[in-house]
């Protein structure tokens, strides 16, 4: 009986990941609307954890954060913690609680964008130089958040 081999390394999702990056933070592909902008690679890192495990999610994540944090435009380390966490976790709950579908990829992705988002809004209201932090969140993170939860039906 032939039995299908799990890969271990997420060849196509890797380069699907390095695709999206190069296109939207090169410019080469404007996907903005009304000044909402995806983070394309949450998503990917959330479907990455899902279906293969907590460590790859770990490290992919690692490598997407790590990846968003070189073009920042601050020197934090704040997206490569954030993803790291966000595979891990993701990949966890994957594994333990949730099923490999649809809806739970699109829980897991919502999941993951409330923490992502909530701790960069808690981030900037502790920031006494930040002005509107009601309109920071109301206007500026939840239309990044809807429209990223919106790419995950198509990986």
């Amino acid at each position: 009986m032939l039995t299908e081999k799990k890969r271990k390394v997420p060849v196509p999702e890797i380069i699907l990941a390095a695709l999206v990056y190069l296109f939207h933070h090169t410019g080469l592909i404007d996907i903005t609307i009304k000044g909402a902008s995806p983070i394309i690679l949450l998503p990917i890192t959330v479907a990455v954890a899902m279906f293969y495990d907590e460590l790859v999610g770990l490290l992919f994540g690692l490598c997407c954060g790590f990846a968003m944090d070189a073009v920042a435009a601050s020197t934090s380390v704040f997206n490569t913690i954030a993803f790291m966490l966000i595979g891990f976790i993701a990949g966890l709950l994957a594994k333990r609680i949730f099923n490999r579908n649809l809806p739970a990829a699109i829980a897991l992705t919502l999941i993951s964008e409330t923490g992502y988002f909530g701790i960069k809004w808690l981030i900037s209201a502790i920031i006494p130089d930040v002005q509107g932090k009601v309109y920071y969140l109301l206007w500026n993170l939840t239309p990044c958040a809807v429209y990223t939860l919106i790419f995950i039906i198509p990986l």
